[in-house]
């Protein structure tokens, strides 16, 4: 298992690398820039932030998954914030960085390892949106992109996942 700390959640149903989770709520730090819509800024900016650039000058500690959410007219990434901060999350310095709030609920997840990429993760996308369709759910949300590693583990090793928000058909 890894040494940081995931959000939790309850396993619905699990088959080989299918899952529906139920995730309780928890807390993010988002980079969002209009003036960077492909993101190449976010992991720095949000690294920064646990860097400690943010109001209160505080060291925070690395989180996985990073998120990565992709809409129609941008992409957003952002961190887990531990769950110690819960009830006071450090402010960001950087504009761009937005404190919010992830909604408890079901999400639909497939598990993948290797380098991400984006013919891969919209191949994952069609068999998670085929599987979770079997299985009686809708599709809730766009697709996000959930990244637990960091950039030198070698492709066998990695974890990555994409995950929708699902609700009962």
């Amino acid at each position: 298992m890894s040494k940081y700390e995931t959000p939790d959640y309850d396993i619905v149903m699990k088959e080989e690398e299918y899952e529906i989770r139920k995730y309780v709520d928890f807390f993010t730090v988002e980079y969002e820039n209009s003036n960077d819509p492909e993101i190449r800024n976010g992991f720095g900016s949000l690294f920064k932030y646990i860097s400690s650039d943010n109001k209160e000058n505080e060291k925070i500690s690395m989180t996985v998954p990073v998120i990565q959410e992709e809409t129609q007219e941008k992409k957003k990434m952002a961190f887990v914030v531990p769950g110690k901060y819960r009830d006071q999350i450090p402010e960001p310095n950087n504009p761009n960085l937005k404190v919010k709030k992830f909604d408890e609920g079901l999400f639909g997840s497939i598990q993948y390892s290797g380098f991400s990429n984006q013919p891969k993760e919209l191949k994952m996308k069609k068999k998670l949106e085929k599987w979770i369709l079997e299985k009686g759910y809708q599709k809730q949300s766009n697709y996000m992109l959930a990244s637990y590693n960091a950039p030198l583990v070698p492709p066998m090793f990695r974890r990555n996942e994409i995950w929708v928000r699902i609700i009962k058909a």
